[in-house]
């Protein structure tokens, strides 16, 4: 059984109303895909559409997540919002040939894929500040794909076009924030720290904190546990910390890594390490989810996970510049993480919480 073919004018109307569709409202969340998602499973004839988002490159390893699909006879269990795909780049599944390909080439891969497996997979491509982008294909269950080349060239236009569109309308924000935990991102949080430092010095008083926050043994779980699980608990952290600041007053960035920054505003140190300390037990009691190396969250299952404090006062006579005071919040960090980890250390006065 091979796919329907569609006449070329056919697919340009398609092309033509998807332009329409992306310049004519303002689009949230992923309603940018919902029509290239409909002229896969519709126009182009594909049994299964889906929508991956790239949300890490580790090494050799490509970590997708199944953002949003079109999967009416649910052939496809693998393909469930949410799920997520661990790929060795060097040696992936069969059934992920063309999304491999497709983001090692920043095109479009459409290798027949027989049974399970996208016939038809490209890659929406964002500079990697901006989120590392998505891949979008199609799968056909039959003896045949049949896919032609005109049907290529109208995946490529749509992931180009796409391209394009969330460039331009998302920049700032993607530009701005962390794409896996939805913090401010690391250059963000440092221009913020940098702002802080400089409107401290205007006032003159002794309010404004600082802290960096490390997870606790992080290469150990990437290493026992897999990338996704490390990404799930970064996710998971990202959540607890954006919950617990208070919403124009503290910002909370990701500094790098499993490393996080956060700016306390017209707070003292004291009551910062009263909030820190808040803010470490809570996610010392957070039961995190155990994810499986398929992606899918393991019932009854949950990991615990514990991170280190460091904090300094933004009010510093002797310092000339705010990398000096991260520079201190730094070297508190390293005394939690030397006294036995999972806790707080204030660095302006030597003191220390935790267990």
């Amino acid at each position: 059984m091979g796919k329907v073919a569609r006449s070329a004018e056919y697919l340009l109307d398609q092309l033509g109303e998807l332009s329409s569709f992306l310049t004519s409202r303002p689009l949230q969340g992923h309603d940018y895909f919902e029509r290239p998602l409909q002229i896969i499973h519709q126009a182009l004839g594909f049994h299964i559409s889906v929508l991956y988002r790239i949300t890490n490159v580790v090494e050799n390893d490509l970590i997708l997540e199944v953002a949003a699909v079109c999967n009416p006879e649910h052939i496809r269990p693998d393909l469930q919002v949410g799920v997520r795909h661990n790929l060795d780049m060097n040696n992936p599944p069969p059934q992920f040939t063309n999304e491999v390909r497709a983001f090692r080439n920043r095109s479009v891969s459409a290798i027949n894929v027989p049974g399970w497996g996208c016939d038809i997979v490209g890659c929406v491509y964002l500079p990697e500040n901006l989120g590392n982008g998505y891949l979008l294909g199609g799968d056909f269950f039959g003896d045949e794909s049949d896919i032609q080349p005109r049907e290529v060239h109208v995946c490529e236009v749509m992931c180009n076009l796409l391209s394009s569109v969330l460039m331009k309308t998302q920049f700032e924000k993607l530009a701005s924030f962390d794409g896996l935990t939805g913090l401010l991102n690391s250059r963000t949080i440092r221009e913020e720290v940098e702002k802080a430092f400089q409107r401290q010095k205007r006032r003159g008083d002794n309010l404004g904190a600082l802290a960096l926050a490390d997870i606790d043994f992080f290469k150990k779980i990437n290493d026992q546990y897999g990338h996704i699980q490390g990404d799930s608990v970064l996710q998971e952290v990202g959540q607890i910390l954006d919950s617990e600041i208070r919403r124009h007053v503290d910002v909370a960035g990701r500094y790098g890594g499993e490393e996080f920054l956060l700016i306390f505003g017209d707070t003292g140190a004291n009551q910062v390490l009263t909030l820190i300390e808040r803010l470490r037990q809570k996610i010392a009691d957070h039961a995190f989810k155990r994810i499986s190396v398929d992606g899918r969250p393991v019932d009854g299952e949950f990991l615990r996970v514990t991170m280190s404090f460091g904090i300094a006062n933004l009010h510093d006579p002797l310092a000339s510049s705010s990398q000096e005071i991260v520079a201190r919040a730094d070297a508190a960090l390293y005394a939690s993480k030397n006294a036995g980890r999972n806790r707080a250390t204030l660095a302006a006065y030597g003191c220390s919480s935790g267990v």
